[in-house]
C-alpha cells in the first residue's frame, strides 16, 4: 500500500493563501497542484516524454 505524501505546494492544506505586498492575506485559492486534497498527485509520465 502506497503512503500518500503531502502536497509540496500547499503543504497538505489543500489551499494556498494569496498575500499582498505587506503580507496580509487577500484571499485563499484551491491548490492547483493537488486539486484541494492536500495530497501529492503521482503523475505517470510515459517513457517517451522523460528527460534523458
Amino acid at each position: 500500500m502506497k503512503q500518500q505524501k503531502d502536497c509540496h505546494h500547499c503543504e497538505g492544506k489543500g489551499y494556498i493563501e494569496i498575500r499582498d505586498c505587506t503580507g496580509d492575506i487577500q484571499r485563499e485559492e484551491t491548490c492547483v497542484f493537488c486539486g484541494g486534497t492536500g495530497q501529492a498527485i503521482q503523475e505517470k509520465v510515459p517513457m517517451t516524454y522523460r528527460a534523458v
